[in-house]
């Protein structure tokens, strides 16, 4: 991660001229398709929601989530750790459908009041704001993690990383996900799936 700072308030001072996001559930990419045909301008957007996510059994959204009234999120906060926010150590970002499987994984281990995941969906604009309002939640954790599946030299770490280290109470963001590649992917299915599930251990582990 590079050490040089990033001026946030430049960045919105001259906010980006396009949109990335990467949503989890049905109504947020509902909501953001619905957004970007209903503003007064033009701005591209940039969808990277994998297509496995449409097969998805827990990738599911009700009517009421896109009911009047409703919009999209840029942030989602863990459903289970926000009843008891007090009692979570450990912050966990991460962005797309690896979600799920980090999910699964922490109530299959039983930390779901320790581990709290918050999921990014948009990564541009940066949604400062909506991370610092989860963050403040969470007043006991003292560990914050980036968890991707993708290399460390590609997804989102690199643009996430110096900015979320400015926000979270430790100024620090330790990585979790695959070494850095010149390939986008290893290639080997056996080798794959190890890495990833020793990166949702890694993840999840207190």
């Amino acid at each position: 991660m590079s050490n040089d700072p990033i001026n946030v308030a430049d960045a919105y001072k001259y906010p980006p001229n396009w949109h990335i996001v990467n949503c989890t559930t049905p109504a947020q990419y509902f909501h953001v398709l619905r957004r970007q045909m209903l503003r007064p301008y033009r701005k591209p957007l940039i969808a990277i929601t994998p297509k496995s996510l449409l097969k998805s059994p827990m990738a599911v959204s009700s009517l009421e989530d896109m009911a009047p009234g409703t919009s999209f999120k840029p942030v989602l906060d863990d459903p289970v750790t926000m009843i008891n926010p007090e009692k979570v150590e450990k912050v966990v970002f991460v962005s797309g459908k690896l979600y799920y499987d980090l999910a699964k994984t922490k109530a299959a281990k039983e930390l779901d009041d320790r581990v709290a995941i918050i999921r990014i969906e948009e990564l541009s604009p940066f949604p400062r704001d909506d991370i610092q309002r989860e963050i403040q939640k969470y007043q006991q954790a003292s560990e914050f993690v980036w968890c991707q599946e993708e290399p460390e030299n590609a997804g989102a770490y690199t643009f996430m990383a110096p900015r979320l280290s400015q926000i979270v109470p430790t100024k620090e963001i330790r990585y979790i996900g695959r070494e850095p590649l010149s390939a986008p992917a290893t290639a080997v299915a056996s080798r794959y799936r190890r890495e990833q599930q020793q990166l949702i251990e890694d993840a999840i582990h207190m």
